[in-house]
């Protein structure tokens, strides 16, 4: 249920806007002295890697989802269907972020999700009248990403990576006679996968940025993916600000835990470069 179920109640909305503003801040000040070489009006990224400085990205961002599919635990199996609405009202705590390192056309990143959520839906079942899910996951994807197109207006990076899952689930079963039945799991699994990204520039401050990827293969989940798309308008030389739409999914089945789902939701983020 919630291959990240990850996104911005209001605390969390809270912390991502004043971790927004500090980074500002900070940006802005370091480059009273020295203005960076990127020029204020072009979108970060479209300009040529050079090999002999690194450079630095930290991107919070914010995700609003709705899931929609099956989960399993022990010999419980659940339907899931979250509205985005659900996840505000259920998202106990959520933080994500991506950061990278580049130097020359290579680039080395992670994206990290955390989420602690808990969720009550209605079964419709002669046995069970309704479930309660509860869980806490890590998503981590380290990532190594080579600068394979480039132009004056565009550039497109080949990747390759893992996707990285910890979960820590209970699930409830509430019987239509009364009582009920619960299990548990504490497991994570790791999924290889490959995957494009790139950016090309509109206007002047606008770009369009796309990512997606594929992977599992059967190493643990038979199946994972993700695709992003969405815009950007450039602020500064040093932070852009970056909206679109995200999905992910996962088919895993250890025998014990099952999770068959699909992820989606608009993204917003901030992109600071130093």
């Amino acid at each position: 249920m919630g291959l990240i179920t990850l996104f911005t109640h209001y605390q969390p909305m809270k912390n991502l806007c004043l971790l927004s503003l500090v980074l500002i801040t900070g940006s802005l000040q370091a480059g009273t002295d020295a203005p960076k070489a990127i020029a204020p009006s072009t979108p970060p990224l479209t300009v040529a890697p050079n090999d002999d400085v690194w450079s630095f990205r930290a991107s919070p961002y914010a995700w609003v989802t709705a899931i929609e599919g099956d989960t399993g635990l022990g010999g419980l199996t659940a339907p899931v269907d979250i509205s985005m609405g659900d996840t505000l009202d259920n998202l106990d705590f959520a933080y994500m972020g991506i950061f990278e390192a580049s130097r020359g056309p290579w680039a080395l990143g992670l994206d990290v999700v955390y989420g602690q959520t808990s969720n009550d839906f209605e079964a419709g079942g002669r046995l069970v009248d309704s479930f309660s899910f509860e869980q806490n996951q890590w998503l981590l994807t380290p990532f190594v990403a080579y600068r394979a197109v480039q132009t004056e207006r565009y550039h497109m990076d080949v990747f390759a990576g893992a996707r990285i899952s910890v979960l820590q689930a209970d699930l409830t079963a509430h019987l239509s006679a009364g009582g009920s039945v619960s299990t548990g799991a504490d497991t994570d699994w790791v999924d290889p996968i490959i995957g494009i990204r790139g950016q090309g520039e509109l206007s002047e401050n606008l770009f369009f940025r796309y990512n997606t990827d594929i992977g599992g293969f059967g190493a643990s989940s038979d199946l994972v993916w993700q695709a992003f798309a969405g815009l950007g308008y450039c602020l500064h030389s040093n932070f852009s600000l970056v909206a679109g739409y995200r999905g992910m999914g996962v088919d895993y089945d250890n025998g014990r835990f099952m999770l068959d789902t699909v992820t989606h939701g608009p993204v917003i983020g901030l992109d600071v470069r130093f």
